[in-house]
């Protein structure tokens, strides 16, 4: 019979139906590949990174830039938007037929054959839309990885901003203590000679000297700041502090004062840019996404399994169609589950924007403060200033002695610093709040 002969292969030998089935499938695979990850290596390597300093003076711009490239926060988040685009691939995938091989041999029988084959396919046809929610889920949650990063990516700005502005008030600062040393030492040393010529007391040299010591460790602090800033500013950009050598520094950009936004335009500009408000938001979708699946899930898919029998000489061909039968429950958990999650998200999202908005109301209002705390330093600086000029100008005339010019000085370098500091402080601020708009101050000037 021909049956007979073009089967007697696979019936005397059924293993090669079931090798065939096996590994027909498994030819498109990925292979595994090992990516070890050696300590040594990985320190060596950041230990070797160095920034390329025939470029010209590093600005915050440059700084951030190179950040975002090097720093190792950015590097663990990009690996997760990588993830969530995997996410999405799995659940845009179909449920693959599962192939069935049983076979059976009758020791009783002497006819043909004792090999009885049968076989069927399970073929899963999903219903209700879940492939749609699963993708959505997953569109959603891509968004959220993607703006977690840029939140981040701020907070590496916002890092690399706050050390490089400490170091631009640790060089400031101690340019303006040198300058007060200058002063306080020509006082001293003009009271030390009114002492020898008996016009002053020893309790006068010793309150004009004391000034100068205290402005002399003031000194050192600044160094000491200077230290901490480069290893904060190392830090934040992911570099060691050793690529710092040799680097020069623009601090144009972190010692320039803007204007204050108007409050209305700020509070509108964080709700529909910031990106942890916007990530939360998406998160939120997500959970609308899973609420929509699970409620999806309560009909049931399909299950159509075709099959195929050969007993002895007769083919015997099936079709069978099943489904779940929702009788026990109708995932009443699993939707008040994800209802209970997309309640959380929403809560989460308002919070944050309170939150938000709270931080900005503060921020502007501090930087005001600080602006006009700067502006009166300046305006008392620019009136000791005017003064000093008037006492050099009657000492010249012989109506001073040069002892008044230099207390003159001394109160002008101390006016100077306070000047200094107070336009440090409105820096600060300024940096606060362009946290709190995630935003830098270029973009609502």
């Amino acid at each position: 019979m021909p049956t007979r002969s073009v089967l007697f292969p696979l019936l005397r030998f059924p293993q090669i139906s079931v090798v065939l089935a096996c590994t027909v499938p498994l030819a498109g695979c990925v292979r595994f590949t090992r990516q070890p990850i050696s300590p040594e290596r990985t320190a060596a390597a950041f230990d070797a990174r160095r920034f390329p300093t025939k470029r010209g003076r590093w600005s915050l711009a440059r700084l951030t830039a190179e950040a975002l490239e090097k720093h190792p926060d950015l590097a663990v988040l990009r690996a997760r938007v990588q993830t969530a685009e995997g996410a999405l691939r799995t659940a845009g995938e179909r449920p693959n037929p599962v192939f069935a091989f049983r076979p059976l041999y009758n020791s009783t029988t002497q006819i043909i054959s004792p090999w009885i084959i049968e076989s069927a396919i399970d073929i899963t046809i999903e219903t209700g839309g879940k492939r749609d929610a699963r993708m959505a889920e997953a569109v959603a949650r891509i968004r959220v990885a993607r703006l977690d990063w840029a939140a981040a990516a701020w907070k590496v700005r916002s890092d690399v901003r706050r050390a490089l502005l400490a170091l631009y008030a640790a060089e400031a600062t101690r340019a303006q203590y040198g300058a007060q040393v200058a002063a306080q030492g020509e006082a001293a040393r003009l009271v030390e000679s009114q002492l020898a010529d008996g016009a002053a007391r020893p309790q006068d040299v010793a309150a004009a000297r004391i000034p100068l010591h205290q402005t002399r460790l003031a000194i050192h602090d600044t160094e000491l700041l200077a230290v901490r800033s480069r290893h904060q500013l190392a830090t934040a950009v992911g570099v060691p502090v050793v690529a710092l050598a040799g680097v020069e520094f623009d601090f144009a950009e972190v010692s320039r004062l803007a204007e204050p936004p108007a409050g209305g335009v700020a509070r509108r500009h964080a709700v529909t840019h910031r990106p942890d408000i916007l990530s939360a938001l998406s998160d939120y979708a997500a959970t609308e996404e899973r609420v929509r699946l699970e409620v999806a899930r309560q009909f049931p898919d399909l299950k159509l399994g075709p099959g195929y029998n050969l007993d002895r000489a007769f083919n015997l061909w099936k079709l069978g169609i099943g489904y779940e039968l929702p009788i026990l429950h109708q995932r009443q958990g699993a939707i008040a589950e994800a209802e209970g999650r997309r309640a959380e998200a929403a809560a989460r999202f308002r919070a944050l924007q309170a939150r938000a908005l709270g931080e900005i109301d503060l921020a502007l209002a501090s930087y005001r403060a600080a602006r006009a705390k700067a502006d009166a330093a300046d305006a008392l600086a620019t009136d000791v200033a005017k003064q000093t000029r008037i006492a050099e100008e009657m000492k010249a005339a012989g109506e001073l002695s040069q002892l008044d010019v230099s207390q003159r000085r001394v109160e002008q370098g101390v006016s100077d610093l306070g000047r200094a500091q107070a336009r440090l402080q409105a820096l600060d601020g300024l940096g606060a709040l362009e946290d709190a708009l995630q935003t830098p101050a270029s973009a609502w000037q």
